[in-house]
């Protein structure tokens, strides 16, 4: 049975894509705690700090998710997310070298920046306008320079907007739903702004798919290819929670240089044989009732 390495797995996508792994591999997980709920073996240790003498002597695939995500604090501690993003990519890089392994790297849609037209193919302009995207952009080159000249297996998994259950809370999806669910005033920033949004399923079947499939070093946008806004979100939320609320607007909660749109053309990763299979209205259903269950969130 193969081993496969996941960095990160403590996190969001780590928590809905181990119980998938485990069914046809070997998983070690690694991240900063561990989790007694996941049956696998697990690594506590900084991603800059990997010693391989803690790690197995045989490792086929790692899918790297380990990153700091909150775009907010990127932008506040900037030394600290090119540390952990960009020299932590490099370390697990330096092991897949060492391991000839395949290598799965999550990146984000932040890279486009705000793009002159959608939907957003692989080959787009990438303008990185956050400390986040640019070191996730410059993760994404050490991942092509590694895969050119050393001739590893790396696939570029770009995500739009990923929500569900357990969703970080920096997240939009994450804020909206708190408030909803406790507060009848919901503080917002800009509600004007439309994302991608895909449901966390579909994402970690995108995530398997490319794993699967992928040779050589490519690139997949992953997203629904619809857009919704903030505003639109919302009302869905409305009625499905059958909650009255009503919705403020900040400008202290509007990020500078946000996109006005991101939609993804994600007809690359279709011809792998992916298709999103959770709608907005379903998926954001799915995740309402999951905060209801787990107030402590």
């Amino acid at each position: 049975m193969e081993t496969v390495l996941v960095t990160g797995f403590n996190g969001f996508i780590g928590s809905h894509l181990i119980p998938q792994l485990i069914q046809k591999y070997n998983v070690v997980g690694l991240s900063t705690s561990k989790n007694s709920q996941l049956k696998i073996s697990q690594i506590k240790t900084d991603i800059t700090k990997i010693d391989k003498k803690i790690l197995p002597s045989k490792i086929s695939k790692i899918i790297h998710l380990a990153a700091i995500s909150d775009v907010d604090f990127c932008q506040k501690n900037p030394l600290d997310a090119s540390h952990i993003n960009i020299i932590g990519t490099q370390k697990i890089l330096e092991l897949a070298r060492k391991n000839d392994s395949q290598v799965i790297f999550l990146s984000t849609s932040h890279v486009f920046g705000s793009p002159k037209k959608n939907p957003i193919d692989e080959c787009c302009q990438k303008n990185p306008k956050s400390i986040y995207a640019a070191t996730k952009l410059a993760g994404e080159a050490l991942c092509e320079s590694y895969s050119n000249s050393y001739g590893l297996n790396i696939g570029i998994v770009r995500l739009f907007s990923v929500y569900g259950p357990n969703s970080p809370k920096h997240t939009v999806t994450d804020n909206i739903i708190k408030q909803i669910i406790h507060k009848k005033i919901i503080k917002l920033g800009n509600i004007k702004s439309k994302r991608d949004f895909l449901y966390v399923d579909d994402a970690i079947n995108a995530i398997l798919l490319i794993m699967k499939k992928n040779r050589n070093y490519n690139e997949y946008n992953v997203g629904s290819e619809k857009s919704y806004s903030i505003h639109q979100i919302c009302t869905i939320l409305k009625n499905i929670s059958k909650k009255n609320f009503i919705i403020k607007t900040s400008k202290i909660k509007i990020r500078k240089n946000d996109s006005t749109e991101l939609v993804s053309n994600s007809l690359k990763l279709r011809k792998l044989g992916w298709m999103p299979k959770t709608s907005v209205h379903d998926g954001l259903r799915l995740t309402y009732d999951w905060y209801l269950n787990n107030p402590t969130h």
